[in-house]
């Protein structure tokens, strides 16, 4: 709602009215009387008072427009905006010419109530009264502007159906603010809790729901190791969940380890351990200041995080936005920048969220067009990095009133958010409903499983990385868990991927995963051996590609060759063989000077990267040794490989 806003223009009227005395529109010395007491009485806050000595006013001269005038404004301070309307109406009905600003305040106050029609042609009469250098001009354009969006969404209105996730995650307390886990396994989310000890009697904590065998939410447990006898909320969680970045406020060191605050409200992050979380460590000066930083969403990788930080010197501000921080390779966090005008605007944008799509945004404002108060809106980048012209969600999922804190789960077809709606178990309750299609974000899946080594079976905290073969980019980089070797790794559907794992003494692990032409894909299990490096240890190199029947590489295969080279250029003992293999297609003598000449692309890569001629060797071996059956497609395609084999460490 903008009722804050509008106060200060309303309010601003007041004495020009009271010190008018000689050119009342009453004639009646008691209705006089009464109004003069009334705004003495407004003048000192006191509105029980001045709303019954308005009353009387009104009740000795019905026409009184001053006292018409003044009653409209306690009623506004009171919160009363309906009546607050009706008295401006009566206001127009004595005097259509008074004062220009009544249809301004007229057309505003039905818009906040969402009689969007009334409130454009009001708006629309005003700017025909006024020019362009009007203080108000811009405001009611801005607001025809919603005018126009509000009634074409009510017309036009959107699937939705919310429903309550239940007393196993929802109490009489408020819940709100949920992020989840990619596989959509935990939900993470804050609750306002009683607590004596603190000032004001309540604070937030963090608290978690695990889905059971049916589906279900299973009783929310609160966060051991992150809550502390003072307030944490508004988190974060990554893909896999194994990092948390949540909101502390006004923290200065007193609040225990780790806790050091640099103003309002700070983000801290913890990483999960065999024994549970690590101790919070403030996100440092590069995220938070002496702002109000808080509402954090994590990339699925963990390496970006946006949030929101409110103006300078305020707590929470009408002018919000929206920060991004990127992490370096040293681990630290990039000095956070604030996401473009096509999003930010003037206002109030809050509670965002990055998909794991990795390219769809979701957040709230009440900046751009929307139905009146916060909005929610999602956005994507294109193909070149920019970010779209967002859109607003539409009726009924945004309404008159503050919609905020959505998180659209990974596959991208449930919803979660927080409402005080009727029905539920107390103030604010967690609901999911089903997003229509077109404002959902792009097909993603998951795979997960864990890393160990081939030999003793142990398990490996190694690194991932994700590449997108056509660009050529990594567009996730993780770990796994150095406990257990698990991890979870998100996949945007309609793309092809290389995957490569790596570890230190192990010869790196090679993956591919074409999904170029696919949307629909089921979650998998992947368990990924890693080679220790000892000599005769072979690798297939998955991620090298050439066109049919010929030798030389496609653009595609660099991704997987750079790794080769950083693995022989970090193990400087290292030397290798190529070695390349067809199917049984062909004549004998032609797979084998085909496969040999394909080993001796990638021998040659090498070389112009800079490996010494000393340390590779190639051969080809055609349709020799398949790996499979060469009477199936798929078969046959596992026989058609390069490889390389270690020939001394």
């Amino acid at each position: 709602m903008r009722i804050g806003y509008f106060l200060v223009l309303f309010l601003l009227g007041i004495p020009l009215v009271i010190n008018a005395q000689k050119n009342y529109y009453s004639k009646d010395k008691k209705a006089i009387k009464y109004y003069e007491d009334a705004y003495r009485a407004f003048n000192s806050r006191n509105y029980e008072d001045a709303l019954d000595l308005l009353e009387k006013s009104l009740g000795k001269d019905p026409g009184f427009y001053e006292a018409w005038d003044l009653f409209s404004r306690v009623q506004f301070e009171n919160g009363d905006m309906d009546e607050a309307l009706q008295a401006l109406y009566k206001m127009v009905d004595i005097a259509p010419k008074a004062n220009p600003d009544n249809y301004f305040y007229m057309g505003q106050f039905e818009f906040e109530l969402t009689d969007y029609k009334k409130a454009q042609e009001h708006l629309r009469y005003f700017l025909s009264l006024i020019n362009t250098n009007n203080p108000r001009y811009s405001l009611t354009t801005r607001t025809l502007e919603d005018c126009d969006f509000a009634i074409w969404a009510v017309e036009n209105p959107v699937p939705y159906s919310p429903k309550n996730l239940g007393k196993n995650v929802n109490t009489a307390a408020p819940e709100y603010l949920p992020t989840l886990t990619a596989d959509d396994q935990l939900m993470l989310f804050t609750r306002r809790v009683i607590d004596a000890n603190v000032p004001d009697g309540m604070q937030d904590d963090l608290f978690y729901s695990l889905k059971d065998n049916s589906g279900d939410w299973m009783p929310a447990k609160s966060l051991y190791g992150i809550n502390s006898s003072y307030s944490e909320g508004a988190a974060s969680i990554s893909a896999d969940g194994s990092t948390l970045v949540f909101t502390a406020c006004d923290l200065f060191g007193k609040y225990g380890p780790g806790r050091w605050g640099k103003g309002s409200c700070d983000l801290f992050i913890a990483n999960r351990t065999a024994n549970g979380w690590s101790e919070p460590q403030n996100m440092g000066d590069s995220i938070n200041s002496g702002n109000w930083e808080s509402q954090p969403s994590l990339s699925a990788d963990a390496r970006t995080v946006y949030f929101i930080r409110a103006a300078k010197g305020q707590k929470k501000d009408r002018n919000q936005d929206i920060y991004v921080s990127t992490r370096l390779k040293n681990g630290e966090w990039s000095k956070a920048k604030k996401l473009p005008s096509i999003i930010n605007t003037p206002f109030r944008e809050e509670t965002v969220q990055i998909h794991p799509d990795g390219v769809t945004l979701y957040f709230s404002s009440n900046g751009h067009p929307g139905m009146g108060g916060l909005d929610i809106f999602m956005t994507r980048k294109n193909e070149n990095g920019d970010w779209l012209t967002p859109v607003n969600l539409g009726y009924p999922i945004n309404t008159g009133n503050d919609e905020n804190s959505l998180m659209v789960s990974t596959e991208g077809e449930l919803a979660y958010f927080s409402s005080n709606m009727q029905g539920g178990f107390g103030s604010f309750d967690m609901y999911s409903f089903e997003l229509y299609p077109e404002a959902r974000p792009l097909p993603v899946t998951y795979f997960n499983g864990m890393v160990y080594d081939s030999l003793s079976r142990k398990p490996i905290g190694a690194q991932f990385e994700l590449i997108d073969l056509d660009q050529n980019t990594v567009v996730f980089s993780a770990g796994s868990n150095s406990e257990d070797g698990s991890f979870l790794i998100p996949l945007t559907l309609g793309k092809d991927y290389a995957l490569n794992v790596m570890h230190k003494g192990y010869l790196f692990y090679s993956d591919h995963f074409a999904y170029k032409n696919t949307l629909e894909n089921s979650p998998f299990f992947l368990r990924v051996p890693l080679l220790p490096i000892s000599k005769g240890s072979e690798v297939i190199l998955k991620n090298v590609f050439f066109d049919t029947d010929a030798y030389d590489l496609k653009s595609e295969s660099q991704a997987e060759l750079n790794k080769l080279v950083l693995l022989l250029k970090n193990n400087p003992s290292l030397n290798i063989t190529i070695e390349g293999y067809t199917d049984d297609q062909g004549s004998t003598e032609h797979n084998k000077k085909l496969s040999e000449n394909r080993a001796e692309s990638v021998y040659n890569y090498l070389i112009n990267s800079g490996i010494k001629r000393n340390r590779l060797s190639f051969n080809g071996f055609g349709e020799q040794r398949p790996v499979a059956d060469n009477n199936t497609e798929k078969g046959r395609e596992k026989n058609r490989r390069t490889s390389f084999r270690v020939t001394a460490k």
